[in-house]
């Protein structure tokens, strides 16, 4: 055979170096798409927690329906429950097809919820930090204007119940089978202390970092939004005072 006939292919391997540039070119391209995954990630899980708040929004719509305007807010026992401090999980659970009913009206009574709870996906925000927790949500019975009854409001009194919340999302912190201290009534309950941007240790309400900082509140009205960031929730958002509520 001549010195110019052609010889087989012989396939050539990876150098060391090349099999280095490769893996360095692969883990460069995972560190720039992993932020963006994960931001897309806890997006979806905001969009679901703010989907779920909009399915108890049109629950409450309806409970009101029945009950001449009425939706519940603050929850206690045995006296202050047959008075009409009633859970609003409770209360609303039949308009979710899952109708909740518990005779014991003593503080026993939450372990028995806490059981039902936990099976609503309604109830859970997936990006809750605490998997113990059965109710993900707080709701809103500020003692504002003087008042001492926080059982429940009339949607038909309130003239701008687009501005008042209703419900919001729990602190991590948050009692798991204690729901009477799942609500917001004082400035201590806030996500962050006044004229502060500091998280406050003993809020009520989201102050963390589960939405990228963002909180999703339900409002008297039935509407849901998000705020870009928890410190934007304030007193004025809760407060009786802010009701505006039509003379009888």
């Amino acid at each position: 055979m001549g010195p110019n006939a052609h010889r087989p292919f012989a396939p050539r391997g990876f150098t060391l170096v090349e099999l280095l540039v490769v893996v360095g070119i692969i883990a460069l391209l995972i560190g720039i798409l992993m932020p963006a995954l994960n931001a897309a990630r806890s997006q979806a899980l905001t969009i679901k927690c703010a989907s779920n708040l909009h399915d108890i929004g049109r629950a409450m719509q309806q409970y009101a329906i029945e009950h001449k305007g009425k939706i519940p807010r603050g929850y206690h026992y045995d006296f202050w429950y047959r008075r009409g401090h009633i859970l609003w999980a409770e209360a609303l659970s039949r308009h979710l097809n899952r109708p909740i009913e518990v005779a014991d009206l003593t503080q026993a009574r939450d372990r028995v919820l806490a059981a039902h709870f936990l099976t609503m996906d309604v109830y859970q925000c997936p990006a809750f930090p605490n998997d113990r927790q059965a109710l993900d949500y707080v709701s809103n019975s500020w003692m504002g204007g003087g008042g001492t009854d926080d059982a429940s409001i009339v949607l038909t009194r309130l003239k701008r119940s687009s501005e008042v919340v209703f419900l919001t999302e729990a602190n991590a912190r948050a009692l798991t089978d204690q729901f009477c201290y799942h609500d917001v009534w004082e400035p201590a309950h806030l996500p962050t202390f006044p004229n502060s941007p500091q998280p406050n240790p003993s809020a009520r309400v989201l102050n963390d970092k589960r939405h990228r900082g963002r909180i999703n509140i339900l409002f008297l009205d039935g509407h849901v939004a998000t705020r870009t960031h928890f410190r934007e929730v304030q007193q004025k958002d809760f407060d009786y005072l802010w009701f505006d509520l039509r003379r009888p």
